[in-house]
């Protein structure tokens, strides 16, 4: 029975292949951009945890309250202190971060500084391109070591000559190149940066106290606890209240703004499923008009309601479908050409295209229920009575 309403379904669409093309597209580029869009949206929150990934989750990054400025604030001795006096942490870096300007092959500029210690590399997971990373026995020494997008500044990008053993005037102090750093995904501070050990660096911008601590926690140590530790030593020992924000957090926060993300899009990819489903609802309705002498001449021989209603149910279902097939290759390529467009990984996920052909189904019932019943409604003898 089941295989008559499908041979009989297709034989009806085939006959009016102009209005069964119609409904086709439209059902079709609306299964095709909520495929797209919801897998787009994942695809876009995976790149950007990929990317973020290498923020370090057990990374705390702490910073005096912007209201405690007028104290004599965090110094270098603190830093030290609070890994002394915390059971959370496995390390702390301070840094001093400021702008400097510099004169080098000729050429001017301005561009950041950062003072720190030689932890601060293995910290960030930073590496080398030439020579080597500040080391602890580097204090008070004119060392530097140039970020990667240094390289683009005025004189640094027409430089020929080796770089490490090079000099560069940091406010017109001379400074000698130890390393730099390799071109790598990093924090983009870090990226425009010259790095000078943080005893020079106190003394080049004269300034005692660090702008920011990067502390790692001890492992499986929550975020959450390790922050009121550090907030508790800070209060307890300086009456200074700090910040702290931790790389875990705001992982989880990119991780839910993705999310969110994915939802708008499918939300308003949705829209157009209900344009493509009041196309199917149309086609079917005019074919209801179209066939009411057909409608008429089944009743008359026996067949029941429910046999026209399934008979038209089942029409809009295989409609819906053959655009639901149509549109997950139509939004399969072009989540492919924006993938490739934009150098992500392209994959297509399982939820995307689950969820496009689920709803085409759901499609076909929802709007093809009205006409069905419209047409199993009919009076037999109005229907005979037709043109």
């Amino acid at each position: 029975m089941f295989l008559t309403y499908v041979r009989e379904a297709v034989r009806s669409l085939y006959t009016a292949k102009q209005r069964t093309l119609l409904a086709l597209i439209g059902i079709s580029i609306a299964i095709g951009a909520v495929i797209a869009l919801v897998s787009i949206g994942i695809i876009w929150g995976e790149e950007m945890m990929k990317k973020y990934s290498d923020l370090n989750p057990d990374v705390l990054d702490v910073w005096e309250h912007w209201e405690e400025k007028s104290r004599n604030g965090i110094t270098v001795e603190d830093t030290l202190s609070l890994l002394d006096n915390t059971r959370t942490l496995a390390n702390v870096v301070p840094v001093i971060s400021g702008h400097v300007d510099f004169f080098f092959n000729g050429q001017r500029g301005t561009t950041s500084l950062k003072g720190t210690i030689a932890t601060y590399q293995k910290m960030n997971n930073l590496s080398l391109q030439f020579g080597r990373f500040i080391s602890d026995l580097d204090s008070n020494k004119n060392y530097a070591v140039i970020g990667p997008e240094v390289l683009n500044e005025p004189g640094f990008n027409t430089f020929k000559g080796d770089l490490v053993g090079s000099s560069v005037k940091l406010n017109n102090m001379s400074y000698t190149i130890i390393g730099v750093l390799e071109d790598r995904k990093f924090d983009w501070e870090t990226r425009r940066s010259i790095i000078i050990p943080i005893s020079t660096a106190s003394r080049l911008l004269g300034v005692k106290k660090v702008s920011h601590i990067l502390a790692r926690m001890q492992s499986g140590v929550d975020y959450q606890v390790a922050t009121k530790d550090i907030e508790k030593y800070f209060k307890s020992q300086k009456d200074i209240e700090v910040i702290v924000r931790a790389n875990e957090q705001w992982l989880k926060k990119r991780r839910e703004d993705a999310q969110m993300h994915t939802m708008l899009l499918g939300f308003i990819s949705s829209i157009s499923l209900l344009i493509g489903g009041v196309g199917i609802m149309n086609v079917m309705l005019t074919s209801v008009i179209d066939r009411r002498r057909e409608i008429g001449i089944l009743r008359a021989i026996g067949a029941r309601q429910r046999d026209i209603r399934r008979q038209f149910l089942t029409e809009a279902v295989i409609l819906s479908l053959i655009g639901g097939v149509l549109g997950a290759g139509i939004g399969v390529l072009a989540c492919y050409i924006v993938c490739s467009v934009n150098e992500w990984t392209f994959f297509v996920p399982k939820i995307g295209l689950w969820l496009g052909l689920g709803v085409s189904s759901l499609v076909g019932i929802f709007f093809g229920f009205y006409p069905a019943h419209k047409a199993a409604k009919l009076d037999p003898i109005t229907a005979l009575r037709s043109e």
